[in-house]
Order: structure tokens, then sequence, then C-alpha cells
């Protein structure tokens, strides 16, 4: 949350000249609400359940740049199936960071608690060691614009030997 996934994605779309597709998106387009809705009506139990079936209906897809939620790795069964996926990159930042980038959007539904900053803290305590084992690059953006971490990300994808058009 706050890492940049959705804007970096889609400009890594756009210079790899393929789709971009954000879980998010797809989840909200299939409910025809938005998550914030969703969550409130029927728990983030179903929003995780509707993720990893949009992750199952991605796996046929090629040339694709996926952004996904940032809980999503918290299912174990996704793990396998965003490695079929394709590389996955973890765009992480300092916490401040993160938590400044994730209160500037209105739509972050975890985060419409009492006591945001603590959430936010539990939440991504929970979640750091499975992204540092769950990702085969790691780019920290806490003090890169959008440009640089595409760059960033341009320049490790060929080190990682994939090929870029």
């Amino acid at each position: 949350m706050g890492s940049g996934k959705s804007s970096i994605g889609k400009r890594l779309a756009r210079y790899l000249k393929c789709n971009y597709i954000d879980t998010d998106h797809c989840i909200e387009e299939k409910i025809e609400r938005s998550i914030s809705e969703l969550i409130k009506s029927e728990g983030e139990k179903k929003f995780r359940t509707l993720e990893s079936e949009v992750l199952k209906n991605l796996l046929s897809e090629k040339n694709i740049v996926l952004a996904t939620g940032g809980g999503i790795i918290l299912d174990p069964g996704n793990h396998e199936l965003l490695r079929q996926l394709g590389t996955i990159i973890w765009l992480h930042a300092s916490t401040d960071k993160l938590f400044e980038r994730a209160r500037r959007q209105s739509s972050r539904p975890l985060l419409e608690v009492e006591h945001p900053r603590h959430t936010f803290n539990l939440l991504l305590s929970e979640r750091l060691a499975i992204y540092e084992k769950l990702s085969q690059i790691k780019i920290d953006t806490t003090h890169l614009s959008y440009e640089q971490t595409l760059e960033a990300m341009i320049k490790a994808l060929r080190n990682y030997k994939i090929e870029l058009t």
C-alpha cells in the first residue's frame, strides 16, 4: 500500500507495449461496486477470495504487467499463481513514506479505522517477510520519482535476464 504499484505498473506496461492489469480493478468490474463497499458489506475474507479468483483467471494471459493489492500474498495459495504469472517485483519504501503515500488516496478501506497508522504498521509487519521471500526483484522507491523507479525496474529486469522489447 503506497508503494506506487498502480502508477509505476501503468508506466512499465506502456514502456513494454503490453497490457496493464490491476487486480483491484478486475474485482470492481466483476462486482460492479467499489472494494470499499464490498469489504464493508461482505468483509475482507470475501475480497481475498475474489483476489484469488482473479489470479486464477489471469493465468492464460501473456505479456502483461500486473499490479496486485498488497495483501494478495496473505493467501499462500496465491504464491504459486503469482510465480506462474511472471517475475515478481517488490516496490518497497520506508514505512513513513509508504504511509504518507497511502494516506493521499481516499479509497483505502483497510485504513478507514480509528488509528490508521497503527493499522498500517500492523499490516506491513505482517507482510514484509512474505514480500521478501516471494519477490525476485526488490526496488526501494523511498527517494525515487516515478521515472527513476521505472528506470530501476527496467534495469533490474534486464539484469534478471528478462527479454524486453
